[in-house]
């Protein structure tokens, strides 16, 4: 199962997501404290060169947003997929609001 949280906004800003989780400890009403970890050279030193700018201006970015915030999920969508030849998937968006 994949969970993706996302900002109720025009564009349904991404948050965060979760991917390959045995089960969902989340709910409608819930409300989750966000924190954007720093971004150190270990981090991104594995990474090619030129795609760590990037990665450090996306993470500088999450944290100006999403920091220290708390979001409140405030409605869900449910989505299933699969073929013959793999296995099923659940992907659960969450839209939230920030709470102030």
């Amino acid at each position: 199962m994949n969970i993706h949280f996302y900002l109720n906004t025009e564009e349904e800003t991404e948050i965060v997501t979760f991917y390959d989780l045995e089960s969902n400890p989340f709910k409608i009403g819930d409300e989750v404290n966000l924190s954007v970890d720093e971004f150190y050279p270990i981090d991104y030193n594995k990474h090619k060169k030129e795609f760590v700018q990037e990665l450090i201006e996306d993470n500088n970015q999450l944290q100006a947003m999403f920091n220290r915030k708390k979001i409140k999920i405030m409605s869900e969508g449910k989505y299933a997929s699969f073929n013959t030849a793999q296995e099923a998937k659940l992907t659960i968006e969450y839209y939230c609001d920030l709470v102030e």
